[in-house]
């Protein structure tokens, strides 16, 4: 049976109060993520269906209701499984302001199995004005009396211009006026208050069984990525031509979690007890609204925790992965002041889409980027609006335009990227036969008999060779793998220096090991490898170089070998039992993460002695720090050359990626490849020993793309969109609008639990709607007909409905109203 993955990449745009919504779909995906996992975990053997019944999603969460709209996306998957099996998983979430913090508790939920109803009862309860607002700031009766008199006519106006909710009661008037009233010309909520709601809500998300548990497949990644906006920035250096170094700020900048599920079944997790403080942290500043919440910086957290007797075992962490270049930069990150994420980075796709193409799957994948915008109409110009006034421009500078930017360049990039990359697989697809028959003629046949890893690597050293004719895309080719390599050793010498990235100190490194390689043959104008290779001994100095540091190729040349792995699935359905073995696909592609896994740790030093980190600190580090800038290196005297080539050598031994390449070599020539079907086994062996064809092709288009050298399988990203104009199953008459808390600028949902309650029920019930549409338009043509969606769609929202009128109590009138369009459908 085919199977596959729909990897959903979420992107949470800010909205201040309109957090509720997006909340209330944070609720149904991380129900439809559980009633995969549930649907996959009942499988047996991976084909067979369990003898016993189905679990449905309140046995093994007991704090979702009896009847869940979890089973009903299970019901989906099981009529989609007589024909296919569908993963679903939330690899990618990314953030900003409101969404930031909606964020940080989604991907906590996921990554632990953890619950988000503790999140829905801080929201409907605690986000209130008068709760929001600082002790210290907030009116009391006679603060600005004289200011009384204007409150109702004010209010008048508010609601003329459409700025207050449609049915303004006494509640909101009461709340809107102490708003008023309250402290002026500083910010009037209070920053703790919403720092310890996030610390209370992450605390009370109890885990469904182990803290072990994951709602990641092993072999998976999450990915967190919040946006957060820096008042005085951190230098960065920029080479140009006159001055050679200019400096800029920046302030743009991205908080970073992640969790990595190892296929061992541990977690390596950034959402743990130990990192509340830290995610609590993150929410609080990407939410710190200008002019509504005070900035932040890390002492709030530590006073926060203090006051409490909670620890923060995290914090060194935290700080070493967000802020490491601030101290490269000589910048203490403690005095980092933030604010809300959305004043430069509103909707974060950019952020989201880099860190998809880092994300490998275990399967044929269907890659989704999923942004939910609460309100995608809010630019819309009004017709026949006129020349805008004095304060509506300025309000439109400095607030509106920017926040509310539109993602037309971001998504156009993206429409760009996938018409490249289904150019780039067509590419592939034709020029594979030619691989093919020169692969064929390389290994003279060898390829259909027994062989050995000997033999492999023979044909591995070897086969590189066929290019060597033509010398024109040959030289040009290899020099590009020489100088990635080359790349890798200044960067392990200017982390061992202590030298920041893109810095004066780090170019000046590269220069000095460019020298040093063009006089050892390394760097040359042409590059002629030697016949019959059988050892890696035998290479020249510029194939050693490769061999000992190009990890970049090395990861490319694996990845594409699960790329051609990938491609052999989707033929397993259409061929007769037995022709393809599924299992053994499996068992390959772990044996071949587990060789890419290998690689991992040469992302830092760690690796090396601390002998290693001495001796490039006492050729480079004392140079170094007299160093100017790039283009001012000398050349290194006789003397340095031998010290680098000693030091090289020395690399070269405790990286040891030789070893890598060898149990690459043991993998594709196991029993295991030996004894697949021969379609499969040529290509995946044609896939690797051919690569070299393959990276010729791939290389120049994966740098036009901006993507890394050493990603993943280049799949193409569909985009999807959750909103209010989205959702069309559901529609009341004459409700153009739906969510209230758009009122008063975005900060509508704090005027009243009326209003939290109404937009919250709609975020369900949208994503209901959308999940729906996404998880049919990932099912194959042929067998959409399979599905009443309208009837799946309505019972989902029945169960909503039923759900939330237990705890819904201020709108009674608008679920009447819902159930009566949910019976017209």
């Amino acid at each position: 049976m085919k199977e596959k993955e729909l990897r959903l990449a979420v992107v949470l745009f800010g909205g201040v109060s309109l957090a509720i919504y997006q909340h209330g779909i944070n609720r149904e995906i991380l129900n439809l993520v559980r009633a995969s996992k549930l649907y996959h975990s009942d499988r047996t053997g991976g084909a067979e269906r369990p003898e016993k019944p189905l679990r449905s999603l309140h046995d093994n969460y007991p704090d979702e209701p009896e009847h869940s709209t979890g089973d009903i996306y299970r019901e989906f998957l099981e009529i989609l499984g007589k024909d296919m099996y569908l993963r679903v998983i939330v690899d990618v979430i990314a953030g900003s302001s409101a969404g930031g913090i909606n964020g940080v508790t989604l991907a906590t939920a996921l990554a632990h199995d953890r619950s988000l109803i503790p999140v829905t009862r801080m929201w409907l309860e605690e986000a209130d004005m008068l709760s929001l607002l600082a002790p210290e700031a907030r009116a009391r009766l006679w603060s600005k009396w004289y200011f009384w008199p204007l409150v109702r006519p004010l209010l008048a106006r508010l609601d003329r211009e459409g700025l207050l909710p449609r049915e303004t009661d006494t509640e909101i008037e009461k709340r809107v006026s102490v708003f008023l009233r309250s402290r002026w010309f500083k910010p009037p909520l209070d920053g703790r208050r919403l720092t310890m709601l996030i610390l209370d809500a992450l605390t009370a998300m109890k885990t469904s069984s182990s803290p072990w548990e994951s709602l990641l497949p092993q072999g998976a990644r999450l990915d967190l990525l919040v946006t957060v906006t820096d008042f005085r920035g951190i230098e960065r250096p920029i080479f140009i031509h006159d001055p050679p170094v200019a400096y800029e700020r920046e302030h743009r900048h991205l908080l970073r979690f992640s969790l990595d599920h190892r296929r061992t079944g541990h977690l390596l997790s950034d959402f743990d007890i130990d990192n509340f403080p830290s995610l609590a942290y993150a929410g609080r500043a990407t939410a710190s609204y200008p002019g509504a919440f005070p900035p932040v910086r890390i002492r709030e957290i530590d006073e926060v925790l203090a006051e409490r007797h909670m620890p923060w075992p995290a914090r060194a962490h935290f700080l070493e992965r967000n802020f490491r270049h601030y101290r490269e930069r000589g910048e203490n990150p403690e005095e980092a002041i933030l604010l809300d994420g959305s004043v430069l980075d509103n909707k974060p796709i950019t952020a989201c889409v880099e860190a998809i193409r880092t994300h490998s799957a275990f399967r044929e994948v269907d890659r989704r980027l999923v942004f939910v915008d609460p309100h995608p109409g809010i630019g819309k110009a009004a017709p026949g609006a006129g020349v805008p006034g004095f304060f509506a421009t300025l309000r439109g500078a400095l607030s509106d335009l920017p926040r509310h930017d539109p993602v037309y360049n971001e998504l156009a990039a993206i429409s760009r990227y996938n018409v490249q990359a289904r150019r780039l697989k067509a590419s592939i697809s034709s020029a594979r036969p030619l691989v093919a028959n020169l692969i064929e003629q390389a290994t003279a046949g060898g390829l259909r008999g027994r062989f050995t890893a000997d033999d492999l690597r023979h044909w591995r050293l070897s086969s590189i060779s066929l290019l060597a004719g033509t010398t024109v895309v040959y030289d040009v080719w290899m020099r590009s793998l020489v100088l990635e390599a080359l790349d890798f050793i200044v960067q392990i010498v200017a982390s061992a220096c202590q030298y920041a990235a893109n810095s004066p100190e780090a170019c000046w490194v590269q220069e000095i090991i460019e020298i040093w390689a063009r006089r050892q043959g390394i760097i040359a104008d042409s590059y002629v490898m030697p016949d019959n290779l059988y050892q890696n001994v035998d290479l020249p100095p510029y194939g050693k170089m490769i061999l000992d540091f190009g990890v970049i190729y090395k990861r490319r040349r694996l990845n594409f070998v699960l790329h051609e792995i990938n491609d052999r699935y989707p033929e397993v359905s259409d061929n007769p039992p037995g022709v393809v073995d599924p299992e053994s696909l499996d068992l390959l592609k772990i044996k071949i993460h587990k060789c890419i896994d290998e690689l991992s740790i040469y992302d830092d030093i760690d690796f090396l002695s601390r002998q290693a980190i001495a001796a490039c600190r006492d050729i480079f580090l004392e140079e170094g720090a007299k160093a100017g800038v790039c283009g001012t290196a000398l050349p290194p005297e006789p003397a340095s050359f031998e010290e680098i080539s000693r030091l090289v050598e020395r690399l070269a031994q405790e990286c040891d990626l030789a070893r890598t390449t060898d149990n690459a070599d043991a993998v594709l020539a196991s029993p295991l490849v030996l004894g697949l079907e021969p379609a499969s086994r040529d290509a995946i062996l044609i896939g690797y020993l051919g690569y070299f064809f393959w990276d010729i092709i791939l290389r120049p288009t994966v740098s036009a793309l901006s993507l890394d050298t050493d990603a993943g399988p280049i799949e193409e990203i569909l985009v999807d969109r959750i909103s209010p104009e989205d959702a069309t199953s559901l529609r009341l008459d004459g409700r153009k609008s739906v969510l209230l808390g758009r009122s008063f600028a975005s900060f509508g949902g704090f005027l009243g639990r009326s209003i939290r309650e109404n937009d919250y029920l709609w975020g369900r019930l949208h994503a209901v709607d959308r999940l729906f549409d996404i998880l049919l338009s990932t099912a194959p043509a042929s067998v959409r007909g399979n599905f009443d969606i309208v009837a799946l769609k309505k019972c989902a929202f029945e169960r909503v409905l039923a759900e939330e009128e237990q705890q819904l109590h201020a709108i009674p009138t608008l679920i009447a109203q819902l159930r009566e369009a949910v019976g017209r459908l």
